[in-house]
């Protein structure tokens, strides 16, 4: 007992001692003129405060804790940070540079993306995916009406300005994600695995972009989970087809957050008439897990997922009446890990990775196609402020995948394996010319285990600031790619395929509203050309080109509670590839694609409807059984989209979603036979598909719900 009151009398005494210091101080310019609003606080810590219109700031800490960083922060100023390590009150006077120092937001203690970056690629959230009327919450689905971008019917997968959608690289923290799409078989459209709220941001480029990444020929998708650790809370939603489950767990610099979900198209096909059969309805039963720490300087994420999902139906294909048996059972096991820390105020370390696992069994008519995969993904980048006008980041990027295919028909097998490695070095520098003039300029270099030369890549994007509001940017790069895992099985690639953008762009910004303008060229070389039946007589001598542009323009302020994007790309795209040693409009290319969004809260329905409409100009097929080479054309798409969310309670919310409204029957494509005759046609399964849900949050914030998961 003795010992306890002593303690506590050391420990009264000390607070007694502790001392009040005023940290004070005043933030000009370099013209000697005040800076208001500058947000200056000390690292690590919960005491700061704001510059008033003098520029001058004040606040109080007890001296245990003077010491440490003291930053000042300014969204059209430099960053500043001053060590502090005093007993008495502390007052300075600091100057912090304009414009024409700085490059913007680009620190790398920063967490928000460098303004510049706007001419490369377009930022999204999640509530831009979920509250998208025909996205049902999918991120592929809102990116079909983003410029550049564009989604078969039949096929569901990422399309990016002419490419194929194997061309177009996914990245989840910075790592590649091999299997980012749910399993399909037949003509069902597939989705993105991922929810979109386990994500800060979505940044999707049609082009042009870092050196940070590569074999991508067209584009890339990048999605960054957030860093900040989540508040307790728990989910439950029940919808016509599933259910699912999530829960967080807080404490101290740590949250875990885990799901259950299960989905079952049994009871909904038995009530919505589909175009096939069911023998085994559509149903996936998956998990997902999330564990953030946060540690002085950085954090550490882990994400894990697994799902199982199954399917058996039989389709009628017309106009040959032929019927098909088709179905497939898949696991799947992804988990991606980063580390991040700044190990200097200046210096930054990333270090990232990602495994993946897929189990795959498929099933057309009498033959049956077994897939085990594997894909390991290590990468390591450091990043380096030098000073207000340069930044540098320099790293290593490694990948190795296995394959391992069974093709079986009655009695017969065939096996066959494969494994490949990648490897790649990436360096970049971001200059700060001057105020208004900037210059991205980097290298990637990259080898692949069955291709004996290296890549050399060099990428750059110069940048004008023609005005605070209008900017103009132009960039060029090289890019290479390999050939996918179970395309090597046949092919034993000599050589990168490769294309070069040409990207010119104007972005106009002012008060949440957003006008983009971009110009684009790409020309294809060392494409494969391959005879009809022969896959592994192929030369790389083929080649083709893209251009067009893209125009799009958002306003979130013009109306009372209701914004809107409007999107319009045209594409001229030829190749000579595959199978056609002649120029071509690819069959996966859409020339004109048109989509508008729109989004209205109403307050006194306590709601919030969402329509969307998209239009796809007719695609090319072509039939090379026929001397003559004949051209059939799909249906030109016109989907209008309804969705609608009603706040029942702060945490209850009931969601309808229509996708195809108006209940139209288009031709997505068209599938030719050696027999010759009419092609047959790929359409929907259903005329519409209809989702209606209910959620329920319980949490310690009363006003959190679930309308981000919609």
């Amino acid at each position: 007992m003795r010992t306890l009151l002593c303690l506590l009398l050391t420990l009264c005494v000390g607070a007694v001692q502790a001392q009040q210091i005023l940290l004070s101080g005043t933030v000009v310019n370099d013209k000697n003129k005040p800076i208001e609003n500058v947000n200056v606080y000390l690292e690590d810590s919960f005491e700061g405060a704001l510059t008033d219109a003098k520029g001058y700031f004040s606040f109080i800490v007890t001296d245990t804790v003077v010491s440490g960083v003291l930053k000042l922060m300014h969204a059209q100023y430099g960053n500043l940070d001053v060590e502090i390590n005093t007993k008495e009150n502390y007052n300075e006077h600091f100057v912090l540079s304009s414009q024409d120092e700085v490059m913007g937001e680009i620190l790398i203690i920063a967490n928000s993306k460098n303004k510049r970056e706007r001419a490369e690629s377009i930022g999204l959230n999640a509530m831009d995916v979920v509250s998208t009327a025909g996205s049902p919450g999918n991120i592929m689905g809102v990116l079909s009406t983003m410029p550049g971008a564009q989604t078969n019917g039949e096929d569901g997968r990422l399309l990016i300005r002419g490419g194929r959608a194997e061309e177009s690289g996914i990245f989840v923290n910075g790592v590649r994600v091999f299997q980012p799409y749910t399993s399909s078989v037949g003509n069902v459209p597939v989705r993105s695995k991922f929810n979109p709220f386990l994500f800060k941001g979505i940044s999707f480029s049609a082009g042009g972009y870092s050196a940070e990444f590569g074999d991508a020929l067209s584009g890339v998708l990048q999605l960054d989970t957030s860093d900040e650790i989540d508040p307790s809370r728990r989910d439950y939603s029940i919808s016509t087809v599933g259910g699912s489950f999530a829960q967080t767990h807080q404490w101290g610099k740590n949250s875990l957050s885990y799901s259950l979900n299960y989905l079952n198209l049994g009871a909904y096909t038995a009530v919505v008439k589909q175009r096939y059969n069911t023998k085994k309805p559509f149903s996936t039963a998956s998990g997902e897990m999330m564990y953030k720490r946060e540690i002085k300087d950085g954090g550490y994420k882990l994400y894990t997922a697994v799902d199982f999902s199954t399917i058996k139906y039989e389709q009628e294909i017309q106009p040959s009446n032929r019927v098909d048996t088709l179905g497939f059972k898949s696991s799947n096991v992804y988990m991606n890990s980063v580390f991040f820390k700044k190990l200097t105020p200046y210096m930054r370390l990333d270090i990232g990775t990602g495994l993946g696992y897929m189990d795959y069994t498929g099933d057309s008519n009498d033959l049956s196609l077994k897939k085990i995969s594997w894909d390991v993904n290590q990468k390591v980048k450091f990043s380096y402020q030098w000073n207000g006008q340069f930044l540098s980041f320099v790293g290593v990027d490694v990948q190795a995948s296995k394959l391992d295919l069974t093709r079986s028909e009655g009695s017969r097998a065939e096996a066959f394996g494969t494994d490949t490695n990648r490897w790649a070095l990436f360096f970049e520098n971001n200059w700060k010319i001057t105020s208004d003039l900037s210059l991205r300029a980097g290298l990637r270099t990259s080898k692949y285990s069955e291709i004996s030369d290296w890549t050399v890549e060099p990428r750059a994007m110069l940048t004008y600031q023609v005005t605070p509001k209008h900017q103009m940017s132009f960039s060029y790069g090289v890019f290479n790619q390999a050939v996918n895992l179970e395309q090597s099985l046949a092919v034993k690639q000599e050589d990168w395929m490769q294309a070069n953008h040409y990207i010119l762009n104007y972005t106009y910004e002012f008060r949440k509203r957003l006008l983009r303008a971009e110009m684009f060229y790409k020309d294809y070389s060392k494409l494969l050309l391959t005879p009809l039946g022969k896959p592994s007589e192929y030369a790389q001598l083929g080649e083709g080109y893209a251009k067009g542009f893209d125009l799009f323009w958002k306003d979130n302020i013009t109306f009372k509670n209701f914004s809107y994007w409007v999107t319009y790309t045209y594409i001229d795209s030829q190749r000579k590839e595959m199978y056609w040693n002649e120029w071509i409009q690819p069959s996966y290319v859409v020339k004109h694609n048109f989509s508008v969004v729109t989004k209205y809260w109403i307050d006194q329905w306590k709601s919030q409807v969402s329509m969307t409409y998209n239009y796809s100009s007719p695609r090319h097929f072509y039939d090379m059984n026929t001397t003559n080479k004949t051209t059939y054309e799909s249906s030109p798409i016109h989907n209008v989209s309804m969705s609608w969310a009603y706040l029942f309670s702060g945490q209850k919310i009931v969601y309808l979603s229509v996708d195809n409204l108006l209940g139209r029957n288009p031709v997505y494509a068209y599938q030719f036979n050696q027999r010759g005759g009419q092609p047959d046609v790929t359409n929907a399964s259903a005329k519409r598909f209809i989702y209606v849900g209910f959620m329920w949050t319980i949490s310690a914030d009363k006003k959190k719900n679930q309308l981000e998961n919609l």
